[in-house]
């Protein structure tokens, strides 16, 4: 995490982070030495809007031993790193769908600012993975706005905005699954599949990640790893699982300084007939309940009903398993949204 200060403040998020400082304060050689212990380091920038802060995402690029480069950005200050782009094998640049939906979500012009900063990764000397990810709210209609994010990003990856939304409420959210998100995913789902018969393989995150998982057994735990081989480390050098709640105190887990201890998700995940799949969904969700059980039940109902939409067309996958193969490392994205 670069800084936890972002520029923006999305009607879903709230904005800048708390409970850390607004710039690095730990000893840059602790955080070296730690990633050296990792030959399969995977170093992903993180905020807050880390861009805010690019002349330590440079040295970061020129001095971490990492095998990988990730960021995730909402694309205002892509410009202040062209010339490092290269250095990335991931870059999510956040957009939630149709022009109006992100605007609506985040600040009028945001979606032109996002395409004008993909246009800027499109022409520079990039060739990695370029990813839209979305926050899917109670505007979303996922099927239009997936469908139209596909026609100019090669990947989609989207988050649903449950649990501590600040735009619903769970009877609102529990409604828009069964009227909007799953006919869209049942429309979604079947285009993808009929496009994979006709050999065009489209780059919907979870649709590929699921399959996967049905498909190879490897596969174990959180897809994010979040707590366990992912961690967040914050601008005062705390170790956290998840980047997103640095407020908890379960979601601290030590320090650079003195290491961490792994944490686990919880019953019922460990326990459930889709685990393997789903892994927990989301430590932040499993730990905390804010939804209450019925919310939580909620959310994993809805990831049931999308592996068992998905597992329907296996068959179809086994053949072709090695080529929808999916992620190729960890590269910060959720299977399950």
């Amino acid at each position: 995490m670069t800084t936890p200060l972002c520029n923006l403040k999305c009607s879903y998020c709230g904005g800048s982070l708390h409970g850390m400082p607004t710039e690095i304060s730990y000893d840059f050689e602790l955080l070296k030495r730690f990633i050296q212990k990792d030959p399969q380091a995977v170093v992903a920038f993180y905020g807050g809007e880390p861009l805010l802060r690019p002349k330590v995402i440079k040295q970061f690029l020129k001095t971490l031993p990492a095998k990988h480069f990730v960021i995730n950005t909402n694309g205002y200050f892509i410009s202040e790193i062209k010339d490092e782009l290269s250095h990335f094998d991931t870059i999510l640049l956040s957009i939630d769908g149709r022009k109006e939906i992100t605007d609506v979500y985040r600040e009028k012009g945001c979606y032109d600012q996002v395409l004008a900063a993909r246009d800027l990764i499109m022409d520079s000397s990039f060739d990695g993975e370029l990813i839209a990810r979305m926050a899917v709210s109670k505007n979303t209609d996922i099927y239009d706005d997936v469908t139209h994010l596909l026609q100019f990003f090669p990947y989609v990856h989207w988050q649903l905005d449950a649990i501590w939304s600040a735009l619903w409420n769970k009877s609102e959210f529990s409604s828009w699954i069964n009227k909007s998100y799953k006919p869209g995913l049942i429309r979604l789902i079947d285009e993808w599949v009929q496009g994979i018969k006709e050999n065009h393989i489209s780059g919907i995150i979870h649709f590929l990640g699921i399959m996967t998982r049905l498909l190879f057994s490897e596969f174990k735990g959180l897809p994010c790893q979040a707590g366990t081989e992912s961690i967040s480390i914050t601008t005062d050098g705390k170790i956290l699982a998840c980047p997103i709640a640095p407020d908890f105190s379960w979601n601290n887990l030590g320090s650079l300084s003195k290491g961490y201890q792994h944490i686990q998700v919880s019953e019922p995940c460990p326990n459930c007939d889709v685990y393997r799949i789903c892994g927990g969904r989301c430590l932040f969700t499993n730990k905390e309940r804010l939804w209450g059980e019925q919310g939580f039940e909620s959310l994993c109902e809805i990831t049931k009903f999308l592996i068992s939409e998905l597992e329907k067309n296996i068959a179809i996958f086994e053949p072709i398993k090695e080529k929808i193969r999916y992620p190729p490392f960890n590269n910060t994205t959720e299977i399950i949204p």
